[in-house]
């Protein structure tokens, strides 16, 4: 784990490599920022150079960084998609938090990262969302609502242009 960055240091760390990639893919490079931001605390909790958090599964055959986690589901049942579990904790919510190792994809560099991020988010799951992708909030509730978070689409979305307003404004 890292140092705490404030979020003016995050902006001047990262933006310059999110604009660049943005610039060749089209997405919004707020929305990108506030992706990160929101994903890493800040860059604070970003595994090496992955800031968006992204697993590695079976069929990734790059790199990998094993890494404790903290996971939530709406049941029990899913132990055996982790390589070690610690614990599997009931909330008051009914869902279910597990305190897991995962498996993380491990890049070179931030572009590399990026790059991958915006390959993932190219995946025919999320083609209505890139409908949106030059607004932050709508893009966000896309995105959320095609599966790539657990937290409620307009939750998200509402977070996410929240993330996206302070970095605009640094």
């Amino acid at each position: 784990m890292r140092d705490a960055m404030r979020p003016a240091e995050f902006k001047r760390t990262y933006y310059p490599a999110i604009e660049r990639v943005c610039a060749r893919t089209g997405l919004n490079p707020l929305f990108v920022a506030a992706q990160a931001a929101l994903e890493t605390g800040w860059g604070e909790r970003a595994i090496g150079c992955n800031l968006f958090g992204i697993t590695a599964g079976d069929k990734w055959t790059g790199k990998r960084q094993r890494v404790r986690t903290t996971e939530y589901f709406p049941d029990d049942q899913q132990a055996e998609r982790f390589p070690k579990v610690y614990s599997i904790v009931r909330m008051r919510d009914g869902r279910w938090r597990y305190d897991v190792e995962r498996d993380f994809r491990d890049y070179d560099s931030v572009e590399e990262c990026l790059e991958d991020h915006f390959r993932i988010l190219s995946a025919e799951r999320y083609r209505r969302a890139m409908d949106y992708r030059d607004d932050v909030k709508r893009f966000a509730y896309e995105v959320a609502k095609a599966g790539y978070c657990t937290a409620q689409p307009e939750v998200y979305a509402e977070t996410i242009g929240k993330v996206a307003a302070m970095i605009s404004e640094l």
